[in-house]
C-alpha cells in the first residue's frame, strides 16, 4: 500500500514509501471495476458492429462482382448474337451478288435485272437496290429508276475491283448513293468478261441501319443498351444506342479501340459518355466487328436497391445495438455506483466519514504484510479524554456533533500522510506509510494536537477537548497487532501523564517522550514542557531542528 505525502518536506519521500500502502485517504480509493466494464461494453458493441458492417460490405462485393460478371457474360452472348446476324445479312447480300454476277456474266447481252426482281430472286428485306456497273463505270441496270447517265467510276467499291481481281465480296464505307439518294453500305462483286479482264461491277446497296435495328431488342439491351457494327478499317457501318435511331458512317470511337483489341471491357462511351460493359466479336472474312454494350448503371440498378436495403438495415441494426449498449452501459454503470457504494459505506464510518474499524484494520494489515514494511509503517492511536463525561453532561447528541468536528480536524491534520479510522466510540486510529515513518508520525501527532488544542462550541460554550495519543512504529518480527498493542500503551501512558498534569499529551511507544498541551489555547511554541527519561532512567539527548525528545531505542 501506498501513501501521497504533502508539502516539500515529504515530496521527496513519495517514491520512498511507494508500494508500501495505497491511498486510503477517503474519496482517494477509485474503483477499477467500474472504467474497465463500461469500457468493455462499447468495445464489444464496436466489435460487433465492424463485423456487421464488414460482412454487409463483403457481401456488396460479392453481389457487385457477380452482377458485373453476369452483365460481361450478357454482353458477350449478344455479341455473339450479333455477329451471327450481321453474317446472315451479309450472307445474304453476296449470294444476291454472286446470283447477279454470273447472270450478267452468262448472258450480258440478254442479262435482264428486272426479270431477277420479278421472280422475288433480290429480298427488298436486305436489298435496298441492286445495280450493275459497266467497265466504264456507268450505270447499266438498276432495281431503282434512274435517268441520264450515272457515273459511279469514282467510286472506292468499283475502283477496288478495277484495280484488283483478286478481291472477292467487297464493303464499302456507308455513302449517299447516286441513284437511291440514300445513306447506303455497298456490298459489291467484280464482273468478268468471257476472255477474264474487267467488265464492270455488281453492286448490292443495303441500308446500313437494318444491321443494329433489325437486331436490336429493348428487352435484351435496356434503355441505354448499344449495338453496333464496324470495319476492321477503322469506320462505322452502323450504330444504335438506347431507343435513338440508328446511326451511319463516321470514323470509329475513340474508346472502341481498346475494346476491339481485347474483345470486351468496360467503356464511356465517347458518344453519349455512358458507362457500358461492351463486348466484341470480329468476322474476319469481311473485314468486319461487331459490338454490343450494356449499361453498368442500368446493371447495377437492382445491385443498387438491394444496397439500400442492406444499408438502412445495417444503420437500424447499428442504432439498435448503439442504444442497447448505452442502455447496458447505463444499467451497469447504476449497477457499478450501488455496489460501489454498498462498498463504501460498508467500509465506511456513518458518524465522521471516516474508515471503519473493519476497513482501518484491513489497510493496517496489508501495510504490514510487505517485506521491507519494517520502519516503514506507524500507527497512531487517538483516544479522547473525559468522553463519557461530555456525553453524560451534554447528551448523546452533543457528543456525537463534537465526534463529527474532532474527526474533521483530525482529517485535515493528518492530510494525505495518512489513512484515519474509527475504531469506536472515541478512539481513532492513523496509519502513515514511508521510508521515514517515524518522521512523519511524530510531524503528523503535533499537528493533530494542534488541531485539539482550539475550542469547540459545545451547546454554545466553548470547550477544549482533552486528547491522548500513542505512537508505535513497526519494528521487524511485529505484526499488524502487535504495532496496534504498541500504540495503545503509549497511548495509556500519556492518558496516565494527561490525568496527573491535566493536559493532553501523546507518547510514542519505546521512547519514554510525552508532550503537553496547554488547555487555555495560548502560543503552544513558548509554553511546551518537554522532558524526557529513557526507560533504564537516564536522561535523553534531543534530535536535531526536534520538538520531541527521542532517546536511543533499547
Amino acid at each position: 500500500m501506498m501513501f501521497i505525502l504533502c508539502g516539500t518536506e515529504f515530496a521527496a519521500e513519495k517514491k520512498d514509501f511507494e508500494g508500501i500502502m495505497e491511498p486510503t485517504l477517503p474519496g482517494l480509493e477509485r474503483s477499477k471495476s467500474l472504467p474497465r466494464a463500461l469500457i468493455l461494453i462499447p468495445v464489444l458493441t464496436l466489435v460487433v458492429l465492424c463485423v456487421l458492417w464488414i460482412t454487409i460490405s463483403v457481401r456488396l462485393h460479392i453481389e457487385k462482382v457477380g452482377v458485373l460478371r453476369e452483365t460481361e457474360d450478357a454482353a458477350q452472348t449478344l455479341a455473339r448474337s450479333l455477329q451471327n446476324h450481321t453474317l446472315k445479312t451479309v450472307h445474304d447480300v453476296d449470294e444476291i451478288a454472286l446470283l447477279i454476277k454470273y447472270g450478267y456474266e452468262s448472258a450480258p447481252q440478254t442479262f435482264d435485272l428486272a426479270q431477277y426482281e420479278a421472280r422475288g430472286l433480290i429480298s427488298a428485306d436486305t436489298a435496298l437496290q441492286v445495280t450493275v456497273v459497266g467497265a466504264d463505270g456507268h450505270v447499266l441496270a438498276s432495281t431503282l429508276k434512274f435517268s441520264g447517265v450515272v457515273d459511279l467510276s469514282d467510286r472506292e467499291h468499283f475502283l477496288v475491283h478495277r484495280l484488283n481481281p483478286a478481291v472477292g465480296l467487297f464493303i464499302s464505307k456507308p455513302v449517299i448513293g447516286r441513284v437511291s439518294k440514300q445513306w447506303s453500305v455497298q456490298a459489291t462483286r467484280r464482273i468478268n468478261r468471257p476472255d477474264g479482264t474487267f467488265g464492270g461491277v455488281v453492286v448490292v446497296s443495303e441500308d446500313p441501319a437494318y444491321l443494329t435495328d433489325g437486331f436490336y431488342n429493348s428487352a435484351a439491351l435496356g434503355e441505354h443498351g448499344l449495338i453496333a457494327v464496324v470495319s476492321s478499317h477503322g469506320f462505322t457501318l452502323s450504330r444504335r444506342a438506347g431507343e435513338a435511331p440508328s446511326t451511319t458512317g463516321g470514323p470509329l470511337p475513340d474508346g472502341y479501340a481498346t475494346v476491339l483489341r481485347t474483345h470486351d471491357g468496360t467503356v464511356v462511351d465517347p458518344v453519349d459518355h455512358i458507362e457500358r460493359i461492351v463486348a466484341s466479336r470480329s468476322i474476319d472474312r469481311y473485314d468486319l466487328m461487331v459490338v454490343a454494350g450494356l449499361s453498368v448503371a442500368e446493371a447495377l440498378d437492382d445491385y443498387f436497391k438491394m444496397r439500400r436495403v442492406y444499408v438502412v438495415m445495417a444503420l437500424v441494426i447499428s442504432l439498435i445495438l448503439i442504444g442497447f449498449s448505452l442502455w447496458i452501459m447505463a444499467l451497469v454503470a447504476k449497477l457499478l455506483k450501488g455496489k460501489e457504494e454498498l462498498r463504501r459505506l460498508s467500509e465506511t464510518d456513518r458518524l465522521t466519514g471516516l474508515f471503519n474499524r473493519g476497513r482501518i484494520t484491513d489497510l493496517l494489515h496489508g501495510a504490514v504484510s510487505s517485506p521491507d514494511a519494517s520502519g516503514r509503517v506507524a500507527a497512531i492511536f487517538v483516544d479522547l479524554d473525559d468522553f463519557k463525561q461530555l456525553n453524560d453532561t451534554h447528551g448523546h447528541q452533543a457528543g456525537d456533533e463534537v465526534l463529527v468536528v474532532l474527526a474533521d480536524r483530525v482529517r485535515i491534520a493528518v492530510g494525505n500522510r495518512g489513512a484515519i479510522g474509527r475504531l469506536g466510540g472515541d478512539e481513532f486510529l492513523v496509519i502513515v506509510g514511508a521510508a521515514r515513518a517515524g518522521e512523519i508520525a511524530t510531524q503528523t501527532v503535533e499537528d493533530i494536537a494542534q488541531a485539539f488544542a482550539t475550542a469547540i462550541s459545545v451547546r454554545g460554550k466553548p470547550h477544549v477537548m482533552r486528547a491522548s495519543l500513542g505512537v508505535a512504529v513497526l519494528a521487524q518480527g511485529d505484526t499488524a497487532d502487535d504495532l496496534v498493542r504498541k500504540a495503545d500503551e503509549a497511548m495509556y501512558e500519556a492518558k496516565e501523564h494527561g490525568r496527573a498534569s491535566a493536559t493532553s499529551a501523546w507518547r510514542t511507544y519505546d521512547q519514554v517522550a510525552i508532550r503537553h498541551i496547554s488547555l487555555t489555547g495560548d502560543d503552544l511554541s513558548g509554553k511546551q514542557d518537554l522532558r524526557a527519561q529513557n526507560e533504564c532512567g537516564e536522561p535523553a539527548h534531543c534530535s536535531s531542528g526536534a520538538e520531541v525528545i527521542l532517546p536511543s531505542n533499547p
